[in-house]
């Protein structure tokens, strides 16, 4: 009897949840008044197809009506495909422009990931080194034997602190780097992994800062070393100049529960909400918890885009975000013959990575190396980073290809299940396939 009445509930339950998804997706359409539809770009010879598809996603209702996004490609160095749609700001009626920024989330990271290559390809650091032995206050509570390597993979037991990382704190480089440091492993170093959602780009920061010969933060040395000299319109640390250009976040900004419950037409999102439910992704709630910039609002916020945290707020368009990945799917180095990174520091990301395993923060199985998530399309691997809300930047250095997918529409789908992009790429993969006489 016990048996059929739990069931009756979880039943239950289940109907809620499905009901509350459809109501949440679909009802607030109903009074949503059409705006005009605002496309532009440009795609190279053999590339129409991804263009007519972008147009189709806002007519049909893949890309979000109340938002803009951008989609950029290049392919052996060069920009094949650079299109923008929608609203920077549909309550004001402001559209899309060429140079319109979003924030991109966790796509932040593999910019990031970025850096900390430079630094190794120049024999200033070593991913095989301890972080200790760049940055001593950090072997404390038993981290004396993490490698750079296990930092930059997920693997330090370091997905949140002691302490909240506040505001004021992420203002602090010292009062930040004492916090970080003296935080313990949340499980053995080098025994598991789990997503460092936002704790990644701050341990990888103050490592950079110790290793860096001019003791810069990770989002100055981005500056200086990677966007200024290779033309990257990317920001760790906006401007407040600069915060114009930024469309304003809009979509589900109210939380992970939300999002999720939005996304459960997805099965990697269902996944996910399964694990939380079940207590799978140990970490999870914890690792919000502690950081109380989380909610999706304060990303609106200018003084918080002005604050570096390589883990969350870069800043920057789809084009800057290809660009860079563009470089190095084509080897290191653009067509002009620029080299940002030598071929043998590239080939370690997917040559050097692991098969997924599971995720203790995510619930999932995922693969990190380096910085970068590897994921596989078609057969080919790629290296890069989803971030929050359905952002993406990716490169296949097989095929000399780069992707960057930007909005200001924060979607259900943040762990590189996007639709909008995925359609996307996958049309420009069938357009090179043609292309090339595949």
């Amino acid at each position: 009897m016990n048996q059929l009445v739990i069931k009756m509930a979880f039943m239950k339950s289940a109907l809620l949840v499905c009901i509350t998804a459809v109501a949440v997706l679909y009802l607030p359409n109903l009074w949503t008044k059409p705006l005009p539809l605002l496309i532009s770009g440009t795609t190279a010879p053999g590339f129409e197809q991804v263009l007519q598809l972008y147009r189709e996603n806002f007519a049909n209702g893949v890309e979000y009506p109340i938002g803009g996004s951008a989609f950029s490609v290049y392919y052996k160095g060069s920009k094949v495909v650079d299109i923008w749609g929608g609203y920077a700001d549909s309550e004001a009626l402001r559209p899309w422009m060429e140079n319109t920024m979003a924030v991109v989330f966790s796509t932040t990271k593999g910019v990031a990931a970025t850096c900390m290559a430079l630094l190794v390809d120049r024999g200033q650091l070593d991913y095989d080194r301890t972080v200790a032995s760049y940055w001593p206050e950090f072997a404390q509570e038993g981290k004396e034997n993490i490698t750079v390597r296990m930092l930059l993979g997920h693997e330090g037991g370091l997905s949140y602190t002691t302490r909240d990382i506040t505001e004021e704190l992420l203002g602090d480089q010292e009062a930040l780097s004492q916090v970080l440091a003296e935080s313990p492993p949340i499980w053995e170093p080098g025994t598991a992994h789990g997503y460092h959602a936002l704790t990644f780009g701050l341990y990888a920061s103050q490592l950079l800062r110790r290793a860096d010969p001019k003791h810069r933060t990770l989002g100055k040395f981005f500056k200086e070393e990677i966007a200024e000299p290779f033309g990257i319109d990317f920001f760790i640390g906006t401007p407040f100049e600069s915060f114009y250009r930024v469309g304003r976040l809009t979509g589900d900004i109210s939380g992970i529960w939300s999002t999720l419950i939005k996304g459960l037409v997805d099965p990697m999102n269902r996944e996910m909400l399964v694990s939380m439910v079940t207590g799978k992704n140990k970490d999870i709630f914890t690792v919000l918890e502690r950081y109380p910039l989380v909610a999706l609002k304060n990303y609106r916020r200018a003084e918080v885009l002005a604050l570096e945290q390589p883990s969350a707020t870069g800043v920057g368009t789809a084009r800057a975000v290809a660009k860079l990945y563009g470089v190095l799917a084509n080897g290191g180095q653009t067509i002009e013959g620029q080299r940002l990174l030598s071929e043998d520091i590239i080939s370690k990301f997917i040559g050097e990575s692991k098969a997924p395993s599971f995720d203790r923060s995510i619930g999932l199985e995922t693969s990190f190396n380096l910085g970068y998530e590897i994921t596989k399309i078609g057969g080919v691997e790629q290296f890069g980073h989803p971030g929050s809300g359905g952002m993406q930047g990716r490169a296949d250095p097989q095929r000399k290809l780069s992707f960057g997918y930007v909005s200001s529409y924060h979607s259900p789908f943040g762990i590189g299940n996007d639709p909008r992009f995925s359609t996307l790429q996958k049309a420009t993969y069938e357009c090179l396939n043609k292309l090339e006489g595949q």
